[in-house]
């Protein structure tokens, strides 16, 4: 369960919620979140989209190459 602040998004939906917290998805479901987006509003259309976010709110410092990379691992979980 994560705080809105320690993903980098707003907490419309998490302030929906109990604990006032999002819930993120096991990796190796991955592949159920094609279709609908990912995250809990679909906010990301593709998981390229979600690595692209957490690059730059983690400032992770991947290079497109890196982020292709782990796009791709990721979708063989």
């Amino acid at each position: 369960m994560h705080t809105p602040e320690e993903i980098g998004i707003d907490d419309f939906q998490a302030n929906r919620a109990p604990d006032k917290r999002y819930r993120t998805a096991p990796l190796k479901g991955l592949w159920a979140h094609t279709k609908g987006g990912f995250f809990h509003d679909g906010r990301f259309a593709t998981l390229n989209d979600v690595v692209q976010h957490y690059n730059g709110f983690f400032g992770l410092g991947l290079n497109d190459k890196q982020a292709h990379d782990l796009v791709e691992y990721l979708k063989s979980l």
